[in-house]
């Protein structure tokens, strides 16, 4: 009766431990999946489409990098509603 009583009790932790690495197995898998399907395929069309999002070159004939911005572009209850 004991013998059986420890034979559960490794099973029980043998297949917990089992699933906790099949979780991160699957986990790390889907997550790059995810990763180099999504964000990379959406890079490449962008790269191919000629879109930068941050003008990395540097120009010594520039002051500053900074952008003028409208005004016009918000509106006054944006502000008062940002949640």
């Amino acid at each position: 009766m004991v013998t059986i009583k420890y034979f559960f009790e490794g099973f029980k932790k043998g297949t917990i431990d089992f699933s906790k690495n099949i979780g991160i197995f699957l986990n790390l898998f889907l997550l790059s999946l995810v990763y180099f399907l999504g964000v990379g395929f959406a890079f490449l069309i962008l790269k191919i489409l000629g879109k930068k999002f941050l003008d990395l070159k540097i120009n010594k004939k520039l002051i500053t990098y900074w952008e003028e911005r409208s005004q016009l572009d918000q509106i006054k209850d944006n502000f008062y509603r940002q949640f």
